[in-house]
This record gives structure tokens, C-alpha cells and sequence, in this order.
């Protein structure tokens, strides 16, 4: 019986997907812009106090789906700087075609060659977002952010903005 019990605790201390104190480590060096990945470009974002990391691929059909909402996040007061797309096991070509296809808006587009941000982060599968101060992750939107997430991230997260 204890066992059991232990079993259903460790079950869903895992399986809570919302609220998270798990600090991520990002080199300088470890994300390149997608757009100009020929440069060579280092994206560094281990100095902001907030920003929205969304991962995501070319292939899922979810992630097209949220797209329009992250690029209406991306030109909101306050969040114009802080989207940014990481493209996740994902050929660049792929991914280029994706944002062609379904727009850009203000949200900067990522890459990283060994996904140690997405391991770091305890990324389970695209899409997910993840809300990040201080480097911390606090919040996390396993599967496609909706219009209900996109209203709670600006209402909970744009004062952090600032």
C-alpha cells in the first residue's frame, strides 16, 4: 500500500506541467539566428530578465496551429523582444519554409545544434513554451498555447516585461 501511494506522489510531482523552479543554462555560443545559420550568428539571450522560449518544428501540426498566437504575442506592448522560436530536431531548410509560409512577426527565430536548452529545460516534445526569468523556467505550456494561454500570458507575465 505505501508503495502504491509513493508511486501515485511520484506520478504527479512529475506530470505537473505548470509551475516549475528549474533554472536553465544557455551559452552564448550554444544558439544560432535560423534566418542567417551561414553567418554563424550567436543569439544570446543568458543576459535577459524575461523572454518566452517556444520549441517548436516544422513537421508538427500543433505548432502551426499556436503560430498565429505567438506572432500576436511577439507584437504586443512589452513582448516585442522576448518571443523567441527554437527550432527542435529540425532541418534548417524545413524550418525556413515554415516561416515563409506562415509569418515571422516580431519573434526571433533559433536554432542549437545538440538541443541542450531543450534538455536543460526538460522539454518533452514540440510545441511547448516556457515562460523564463532570471533564467529560471516558470511557467510551462506543454502542447499548443491557445487563445486562453496567449490571454494569460500577457495578463501574468507583461509587468515582467519591463
Amino acid at each position: 500500500m505505501k508503495i502504491k501511494i509513493f508511486i501515485i506522489i511520484l506520478l504527479f510531482s512529475f506530470c505537473s506541467p505548470n509551475t516549475v523552479d528549474q533554472n536553465i543554462f544557455i551559452e552564448p555560443s550554444d544558439l544560432k539566428n535560423l534566418k542567417t545559420l551561414d553567418t554563424n550568428e550567436n543569439i544570446d539571450i543568458s543576459n535577459k530578465n524575461f523572454f518566452i522560449i517556444n520549441y517548436w518544428a516544422s513537421w508538427c501540426l500543433e505548432c502551426i496551429e499556436e503560430h498565429p498566437f505567438l506572432i500576436e504575442l511577439s507584437k504586443t506592448k512589452g513582448f516585442e523582444d522576448s518571443v523567441f522560436m527554437l527550432s527542435f530536431q529540425d532541418s534548417r531548410e524545413n524550418a525556413l519554409k515554415f516561416i515563409t509560409e506562415y509569418g515571422t512577426g516580431n519573434i526571433n527565430y533559433i536554432v542549437e545544434e545538440n538541443s541542450k536548452v531543450a534538455i536543460y529545460s526538460g522539454v518533452f516534445g514540440v510545441p511547448e513554451t516556457h515562460i523564463v526569468k532570471n533564467g529560471e523556467v516558470i511557467k510551462k505550456y506543454i502542447g499548443p498555447i491557445s487563445i486562453n494561454d496567449f490571454q494569460e500570458i500577457i495578463n501574468n507575465y507583461s509587468h515582467l516585461t519591463n
